[in-house]
């Protein structure tokens, strides 16, 4: 996959549409692949309705048939560290459906959350999250993907934690789904951290604010050193096919010049912008 293909829609953008009961996941793929004209699926396991082999068989078909590729899978309700005990086993216990049913999908990353709710972890909670993350690491090197934490939320925002992980994980498949701005600290801060861990990033989502300030934060993220997907993300649950939309160009826009440097060594020219 080129650069000038390597673009996403992060199935979540449309949880508006899909709490309404007029988006699925069926609708999803073909939303993306002939609304958007892209060869990438960014899938949210809330987007499924089932995680039963013969529902996801059918999810596989459907990808399969419109010619796409799982860049990401994200499992919510499956993060590794709870405060209660029983709450961790049933994660854990999801997480593993989850691994499985992204090495169905054909996912070339897997989203899995580190869980601690308090902005500081304890030793006791990291060794049990590195723990946690090296086997699920090893499973999804068994079929070739990427997996780890988003910055999501809780303690995750912390980059020295993530930093940690890193560390301590060690696994070559350990990576970051990095999620723009999403850092304790001052905004400069979190351009910051979003740089630092831009070449480790297995993944990316923009937030609206982000692509509508793209002409600063991408450039610098790709010169930083990012090499995943590009892929957009809306949490505004309205006008969802518009706003993504504008994400997208906005994404494309600033990304497709940088692609540049000296001769276009990318893209054929039939798909040249001007220069």
């Amino acid at each position: 996959m080129n650069e000038f293909q390597n673009f996403a829609v992060m199935s979540y953008s449309f949880h508006g549409l899909r709490n309404i009961g007029v988006m699925d996941v069926f609708g999803y793929l073909e939303t993306a692949r002939y609304r958007y004209g892209l060869q990438t699926a960014d899938l949210w396991n809330g987007m499924l309705d089932s995680m039963e082999e013969p529902y996801l068989q059918k999810v596989k078909a459907a990808i399969e048939e419109r010619g796409l590729e799982v860049v990401n899978f994200c499992c919510d309700q499956a993060h590794i560290w709870d405060n209660d005990p029983q709450t961790r086993c049933e994660n854990e216990q999801r997480a593993w459906e989850d691994i499985k049913a992204g090495k169905l999908l054909g996912a070339k990353t897997i989203r899995i959350d580190v869980g601690i709710r308090e902005e500081q972890a304890s030793e006791e909670q990291i060794a049990y999250v590195v723990k946690k993350y090296q086997e699920y690491c090893r499973e999804a090197a068994k079929f070739g993907a990427k997996l780890g934490p988003e910055n999501h939320w809780g303690a995750s925002w912390d980059p020295q934690l993530i930093e940690t992980l890193f560390q301590r994980v060690n696994e070559p498949n350990f990576g970051l789904l990095l999620h723009l701005g999403n850092w304790f600290g001052r905004e400069e801060e979190k351009d910051e951290n979003d740089c630092r861990f831009a070449s480790r990033a297995m993944h990316i989502h923009m937030n609206y604010e982000h692509c509508a300030d793209a002409d600063r934060v991408l450039p610098a993220l790709k010169a930083a050193g990012y090499q995943g997907c590009w892929s957009v993300e809306c949490h505004k649950a309205s006008n969802e096919y518009q706003n993504v939309a504008f994400q997208l160009a906005q994404a494309r826009r600033v990304l497709a010049p940088l692609t540049y440097d000296g001769a276009w060594k990318v893209a054929p020219p039939s798909v040249l912008p001007d220069t």
